[in-house]
Formats: structure tokens, C-alpha cells, sequence
């Protein structure tokens, strides 16, 4: 018997507004449960990102990089950059951002996103219903 679509898991956008500090690091990012496959991964910022010498992220788990090098220098506000290097999180963890930074651009507001899909086993067990039960 085939799974009904409803009982599919579909893609969906886990996102939290973070801010970035002003130097190289590391912010914690969207948490994300066992089992689920990450296709995309972005960052949106709420405020402009003024032109220093480097300003470039990383959005990772710690084993995957899910989007390399994405440059933000001299960026606007609402300017959504994107990568898509899948991957799958087999325990609970959280996609960072990790920012390498040369100059002064001060601490940057914005969203982090992951595009994702719960690959757990999607069917539920059969219920016994009153028109199963013989009288």
C-alpha cells in the first residue's frame, strides 16, 4: 500500500534572527532534530553590511558546511544569499554561522534559514476501528 501525501514529510524553512558580533566567530544558529536533511542553508541581514576588507560566512553544523564562503561585504539590507550543499543531521544539532571578518562593520542583525525535510519514517500504525470489531 502506498503512503498517503498527507502523511509525507514536505519541505519547510526553520529560521531565528541572530546578531552577528563584530569580529570573527561563531554564533549559534537554527537547532535542528535527528533526522532531518538539509537541502538549503541561508542568511538574510536586517541591516546594511558596510564595505570593509572581508566579510564572508559559513553556515555549518560542524561536519557539513551547508553554504561556503558566502560573501556579505558591502550588502544590503534583504539581500538573501543562499547554498545548497545537502546534508543529513543524524543527531539533534544546530546549523551556525561562523563569520570571518576583516575590519570594523560593526555587529550585524539578521536571519539564518535551513530549507529541510524530516526524513524519520512517516507512517503511523493502523487503528482498529468499530466496523473491525465483530460483534
Amino acid at each position: 500500500m502506498a503512503i498517503s501525501q498527507s502523511l509525507r514529510s514536505k519541505a519547510v524553512v526553520i529560521e531565528k534572527a541572530v546578531s552577528l558580533a563584530a569580529t570573527s566567530g561563531t554564533t549559534v544558529g537554527v537547532a535542528v532534530p535527528a533526522g532531518t536533511l538539509i537541502l538549503a542553508a541561508g542568511f538574510e541581514p536586517s541591516v546594511a553590511v558596510p564595505d570593509v576588507t572581508t566579510y564572508t560566512m559559513d553556515l555549518t553544523d560542524g561536519t557539513t558546511v551547508f553554504a561556503n564562503d558566502l560573501n556579505f561585504d558591502d550588502t544590503a539590507a534583504g539581500t538573501i544569499k543562499v547554498g545548497t550543499t545537502a546534508g543529513l543531521i543524524t543527531a539533534a544539532d544546530t546549523v551556525d554561522v561562523v563569520t570571518t571578518i576583516s575590519g570594523s562593520p560593526g555587529v550585524i542583525t539578521g536571519r539564518v534559514f535551513i530549507v529541510a525535510v524530516d526524513v524519520n519514517e512517516s507512517v503511523r500504525p493502523a487503528a482498529e476501528v468499530d466496523r473491525d470489531v465483530l460483534a
